[in-house]
């Protein structure tokens, strides 16, 4: 008989969180376990460990905030873990439902101003690559809270590991919209933010990468997608320039 890791891991590998969702009401270690689940030796495990604790935080809200210190600990330098997906999952918990993370989300997207843990040759990649996932996965729901790191992000279009710059280039696509979605961002729309000043630099940075024929995997839309670099900086030099 399958360990209830074991069995969760297999729900979440076939995208049945409907079934994940009612095994958290039955069995209140689901959650506890879902938490050892972001550190799955299976990489499309992990990212949907973060998908479902978006459905929690939607869905049953109080199961999940006891976990939401212990997610933004695991970021902290001092604790002894290396925060797999915990950037991620507290982004995914803050765009289902905003109140459950208050400032926590915000310490998440400003991961990236530290450059003390971010820039140095023994920095956390995972977590970084984790917290720019997280901006541009929070883009369209916070606009004023993302945008304001597009100076920060722009610095890392030229970074040495092609998941970050790919990453990179991808969540600022998302701080304008996504191609042919003017609905929040910058363009004036529903969110009324003007055009900020550090756009000309990510225009030109990402233009740069238009002969990166790096290939990375990202999740997105609940997958895991092989894409080339300089595909998904065109696609956001489209969002950027409308």
């Amino acid at each position: 008989m399958p360990t209830l890791r074991e069995g969760i891991a297999a729900l979440l590998r076939d995208g049945d969180y409907e079934a994940v969702l009612d095994k958290a009401r039955e069995d209140r270690r689901t959650v506890r376990t879902l938490m050892g689940i972001l550190y799955h030796d299976d990489e499309l495990v992990r990212w949907r460990a973060v998908t479902m604790f978006g459905h929690l935080a939607a869905a049953e809200p109080g199961l999940v905030s006891p976990f939401i210190f212990r997610l933004l600990w695991s970021l902290n330098e001092e604790s002894s873990v290396v925060g797999w997906c915990s950037a991620q999952a507290l982004g995914e918990i803050a765009r289902r439902n905003p109140a459950l993370t208050k400032d926590s989300v915000r310490v998440v997207v400003h991961f990236l101003d530290d450059d003390e843990v971010c820039r140095p040759a023994n920095r956390n990649t995972p977590i970084l690559i984790g917290a720019i996932w997280a901006i541009g996965n929070l883009a369209l729901q916070e606009p004023a809270l993302t945008t304001e790191m597009g100076p920060a992000l722009v610095t890392y279009l030229d970074d040495p590991d092609p998941d970050v710059r790919a990453h990179t280039a991808w969540a600022l696509g998302r701080l304008a919209g996504g191609p042919g979605d003017k609905s929040a961002g910058m363009s004036g729309g529903a969110s009324g933010l003007s055009r900020p000043t550090w756009l000309a630099g990510a225009l030109d940075g990402l233009r740069a990468l238009a002969d990166d024929s790096s290939v990375v995997r990202m999740y997105i839309d609940g997958q895991l997608v092989e894409r080339e670099i300089s595909d998904v900086a065109a696609e956001a030099v489209a969002g950027l320039a409308e």
